[in-house]
C-alpha cells in the first residue's frame, strides 16, 4: 500500500517523474544500449499533406522549408498492405499539415478501415462541411480529434490564426449530428456505440485562464467523447525560446536547464514510424522538413526501416543521451516537459475539476484493441 502511495506521488510530480524514467534509461543502457524495440511499430502516422491552412502560434509549420505535397494512394496502399502483412494494428492520419487538404482523404480512411486497421485522423476542423463530415462518417474511422485551444474567437485569434471559431463550431456539431444519426454501431467497452469516437486536443498556453478553461468545456462538453490536454514544446526546435511552456517556480533558463539534466528518452524510436508526404520516412511528429530521417518508403519495407542501421542510431542516441549526429533531438523540449503520462495526468486534472466524466476513454488507451471499439461488419 505504502509502495503504491509513493509510486502515484511521483508519478504525479513532473520533476521526480522525469528523474525517475530518466535513471531507469540510463540503467537498461548499460545491458541494452539501444533500448528494447519491439519487433515491429505499434502504430504508423501518415502525413496526408504537409499544407495547412492555418498559421498556429506554437507550431513550426510556417517555418517549414520543404515543398507543400499530397501523399500519393498508390505508395499509400503499399503500406496500408504492409501493416496488414506484419500485424501492425494502428494508423494516424496526420503529422504536419491539414489531413482535409488532401483532396481524397476520405478515400484514404475507407482504404484504411476496409483492412480493419484502428484508424485515428486529426484534424483543425476548418474545412468539413456537410458533405465531407458525411464522407467522414461513412468511411467509418475510429477516432476523429479535433484540435482547438479556446472557446472564443478573442482566444482563438492569439494562438490558432486564421480560424473562425463559430465556423469550427458548427463544423463539429455537423459531425456529431451525422455521426449521432448514420454512424456505424459497435459494441465497445462503452456498451453499443456509433463510429466515430469524437474528441479534442487542446494546448495549454497561457491564454487558456481559468475563465476559457470553464468555457471550453461548457461549449465542448456535449459535443465530444473524451479530451486530451497538453503543454506546447519547441517543436524539435522549430520555435525556440517560446513563452508557451508549462509555468513552474523556476525561471524559464534555470528550469530548462534543470529539465534537460533529467530528461527522459523520446518515446518514438520504440513506437512508431512517421511516413511524410513525399515518402521519406521520419521518426518525428514535429519534423517539419524530414530532419529526423531512417530512409525512404517504398523503396525500403517497413520492417526494413524499423530495424535500419539509422533507426538502431536514433536509438542509442536517445538512450545516451548523446545525439551526435542526431542534433535535431538535442534541444528538442518535448521530451524536457511533456510525455504521455503527464498528458493524462492534466487531462484527468482538468476535467475533474469541471465536473466532466468522458463519455469514452479514448485517450486513456494502453492497448488500442481493449479500448477502442472493434470495427462492425
Amino acid at each position: 500500500m505504502k509502495n503504491n502511495k509513493l509510486r502515484e506521488f511521483v508519478l504525479s510530480n513532473t520533476l521526480l517523474q522525469r528523474t525517475w524514467v530518466h535513471q531507469r534509461a540510463r540503467k537498461l543502457a548499460k545491458t541494452h544500449p539501444e533500448g528494447l524495440a519491439p519487433p515491429m511499430p505499434m502504430r504508423v502516422i501518415v502525413e496526408p499533406t504537409n499544407a495547412c491552412n492555418l498559421s498556429c502560434a506554437y507550431c513550426g509549420n510556417s517555418e517549414m522549408v520543404r515543398p507543400k505535397t499530397n501523399m500519393d494512394l498508390g505508395m499509400y496502399e503499399t503500406l496500408l498492405d504492409q501493416m496488414v502483412e506484419l500485424g501492425i494494428p494502428r494508423l494516424t492520419l496526420h503529422t504536419i499539415g491539414e489531413p482535409t487538404l488532401h483532396p481524397n482523404i476520405v478515400e484514404m480512411l475507407q482504404m484504411a478501415a476496409d483492412r480493419e486497421r484502428c484508424v485515428t485522423m486529426s484534424t483543425n476542423g476548418s474545412l468539413l462541411n456537410e458533405k465531407t463530415a458525411r464522407g467522414i462518417v461513412k468511411a467509418r474511422p475510429d477516432v476523429i480529434n479535433f484540435s482547438i485551444d479556446g472557446a472564443d474567437q478573442e482566444t482563438i485569434d492569439l494562438t490558432r490564426g486564421g480560424l473562425n471559431f463559430e465556423h469550427f463550431l458548427e463544423n463539429l456539431r455537423t459531425m456529431r449530428r451525422i455521426r449521432d444519426d448514420e454512424g456505424v454501431m459497435t459494441d465497445s467497452p462503452w456498451g453499443r456505440v456509433r463510429l466515430p469516437t469524437l474528441t479534442i486536443t487542446c494546448v495549454l498556453t497561457p491564454h487558456f485562464t481559468r475563465e476559457v478553461e470553464r468555457k471550453f468545456f461548457e461549449t465542448f462538453g456535449p459535443l465530444v467523447d473524451d479530451f486530451l490536454f497538453h503543454w506546447p514544446n519547441s517543436h524539435g526546435d522549430y520555435i525556440p525560446g517560446t513563452p508557451l511552456h508549462k509555468p513552474g517556480i523556476l525561471p524559464g533558463k534555470w528550469r530548462e536547464a534543470l529539465f534537460r539534466q533529467v530528461r527522459e528518452p523520446c518515446h518514438y524510436p520504440w513506437d512508431a514510424l512517421f511516413l511524410l508526404a513525399s515518402g521519406n520516412m521520419s521518426v518525428c511528429r514535429f519534423d517539419f522538413d524530414g530532419r529526423v530521417q531512417v530512409g525512404r518508403f517504398p523503396e525500403s519495407s517497413l520492417l526494413e526501416l524499423w530495424n535500419s542501421e539509422s533507426m538502431r542510431s536514433l536509438r542509442r542516441a536517445h538512450m545516451s543521451f548523446d545525439y551526435k549526429g542526431w542534433e535535431q533531438c538535442r534541444d528538442c523540449t518535448a521530451t524536457f516537459y511533456e510525455n504521455r503520462h503527464e498528458h493524462m495526468v492534466t487531462s484527468r486534472k482538468l476535467m475533474r475539476r469541471n465536473g466532466i466524466e468522458p463519455a469514452r476513454t479514448a485517450w486513456l488507451a494502453s492497448d488500442p484493441r481493449k479500448k477502442i471499439p472493434s470495427r462492425a461488419k
